[in-house]
């Protein structure tokens, strides 16, 4: 079971190298401000990423690990508020966790046009955001930011990723 939690560490970290790596808001989040970067970097692919966190000592349970992955949708053409821009984004989690925090960014063209403020969501296994924008012709790509608290006893206690979805020709 030890190999198998090593093994599931060392996934998850490479993934969240892999995910923070796709955006310089990584280095944000040591100032507390996971904010989106003002264009998108070169070479950023569509790739939101999970994180994981288990109990210590815990069995071949599956329920010792818990798993939180997050999701960047397609940006459209909102149909609550007409002439706009959405981007919503998603974390799914297999277990309830004591908090999952998000943003959510849009960029058109390659340059951020909004990004949300943070959204805390307690006592739960999912959590969303989104961010709009007046609509504008062009090519509109949607960023996310998360952090998960994990519940006492599982390591690591918390964990963040981020990265973008994938691009979308829109029309007004």
């Amino acid at each position: 079971m030890r190999t198998w939690r090593t093994a599931v560490a060392a996934v998850s970290m490479a993934a969240l190298a892999f995910v923070g790596g796709t955006c310089p808001a990584a280095a944000g989040e040591a100032t507390g401000d996971p904010s989106a970067s003002a264009a998108v970097p070169d070479g950023a692919g569509a790739h939101s990423g999970s994180v994981d966190a288990g109990r210590p000592g815990a069995d071949a349970d599956p329920s010792a690990v818990i798993r939180c992955e997050g999701q960047v949708q397609r940006p459209h053409n909102s149909t609550h508020v007409p002439g706009t821009v959405n981007v919503v984004v998603t974390v799914m989690c297999t277990a309830p966790v004591p908090e999952i925090t998000t943003r959510a960014a849009l960029y058109r063209n390659g340059h951020l046009v909004n990004q949300s403020e943070l959204r805390t969501q307690r006592a739960t296994r999912s959590a969303q955001n989104n961010a709009a924008v007046r609509c504008s012709p062009g090519n509109y790509r949607g960023w996310m930011y998360f952090k998960v608290v994990f519940p006492p006893g599982y390591r690591p206690p918390v964990s963040s990723g981020n990265g973008f979805g994938q691009e979308v020709g829109l029309a007004c």
